[in-house]
């Protein structure tokens, strides 16, 4: 039986194919302007030379975090905007290559009412027509209000606990380096932004991810919003930390990752662990989204390392793949994201 909820004309009901979300040619000046607007400097994203030359790659890699923000852009406009993008769990299978072509497909698993919500799971991915192949697949879970109303906030103590983002801590697997076992279950990093959330920053980030609701960004137009204001979209906190001039410099070594040169958590420069810089990837992240960040608010995260397993039946090659446990918060005490990341260090051969 399918449950219907004013305002969205989707049939609530497992099997219903969601309208696909084309993102198009993501170009060589997309990849910059997301660069810019996430403040991720690793060269993957912007250097042909360093990625043929050292990660062995053909071409510049699309960056995970523009694919994730697209992924909500794709979960919350298919349900007319009116509900909450809560949960998501995504897996990046193998390497988008810049100038090609992305889409984003989905379909209802399951809808249970959650009181007071409906909740609606939905398997997505995202089809790279140039590759013919779903190098990203993933679950998420959209809450919605059963009364059509749009949700500006949630209410997550009577959801169940088995819905939440896993925060284990899972031992270290054979074949792992020892710096990663004298790590496993301590915190890698604690940052707390040196400047709040701005409308700058949030303009810059909504043109990256291209056609943002103005509440993101534009004050005349969220005040009209339900919300009152500007919200930041849901996963800007992942990208919001903010480092005094100079506190991260570039390493000049030809060789060097750019990461360095990054203000965030839970996404280590394999350099950290004694593990050379060539052959980073994103496996995915599992993230739980409690609220949204607005403008002068102030941002705090804390990564713990989780896991580490060394594995070879990747696509992309054998490698030893980290687990990071992040929580975001505002610093008045705000919860914001609780994040489960996973990233992979691949064994490149010299």
């Amino acid at each position: 039986m399918s449950i219907v909820i004013p305002g969205i004309e989707v049939e609530l009901v497992a099997g219903t194919e969601l309208p696909p979300l084309d993102k198009g040619l993501i170009s060589y000046k997309h990849l910059a302007r997301w660069c810019a607007a996430q403040q991720n400097w690793d060269k993957v994203h912007y250097n042909q030379d360093y990625v043929r030359n050292f990660s062995g790659d053909r071409d510049l890699h699309i960056n995970g975090a523009i694919k994730a923000q697209s992924l909500v852009q794709f979960l919350s406009s298919s349900f007319a905007n009116l509900g909450w993008v809560w949960r998501m769990d995504t897996n990046f299978l193998s390497i988008d290559f810049a100038e090609e072509h992305l889409a984003i497909h989905g379909e209802i698993e399951d809808v249970i009412e959650v009181a007071p919500y409906v909740a609606v799971r939905v398997g997505y991915r995202i089809h790279n027509s140039d590759q013919a192949a779903d190098n990203t697949k993933g679950t998420g879970i959209v809450l919605l209000d059963p009364d059509g109303r749009l949700l500006t906030e949630i209410d997550e103590s009577g959801l169940p606990n088995d819905m939440d983002v896993d925060t284990s801590i899972r031992d270290v697997g054979d074949r792992v380096p020892d710096n990663f076992h004298e790590l496993i279950g301590k915190p890698l990093d604690v940052i707390e932004s040196v400047i709040p959330v701005d409308l700058s920053r949030l303009r810059l980030m909504a043109d990256a991810v291209m056609n943002v609701s103005p509440w993101h960004y534009h004050p005349e137009k969220a005040a009209e919003s339900p919300f009152g204001g500007v919200v930041a979209m849901p996963l800007y906190p992942l990208h919001g930390l903010e480092s005094w001039p100079d506190t991260k410099p570039f390493d000049p070594d030809p060789e060097a990752l750019g990461r360095e040169g990054v203000t965030d958590v839970g996404r280590p420069n394999p350099t950290r662990f004694g593990m050379s810089p060539v052959g980073i990837l994103n496996g995915g992240n599992f993230v739980q989204i409690h609220s949204l960040v607005r403008p002068g608010e102030t941002i705090a995260a804390e990564s713990v390392l989780a896991g580490a397993v060394f594995r070879t039946d990747h696509p992309a090659g054998p490698g030893v793949f980290i687990d990071t446990l992040n929580r975001f918060r505002t610093t008045s005490g705000r919860a914001l994201i609780t994040e489960r990341q996973v990233m992979g260090y691949r064994v490149v051969e010299e």
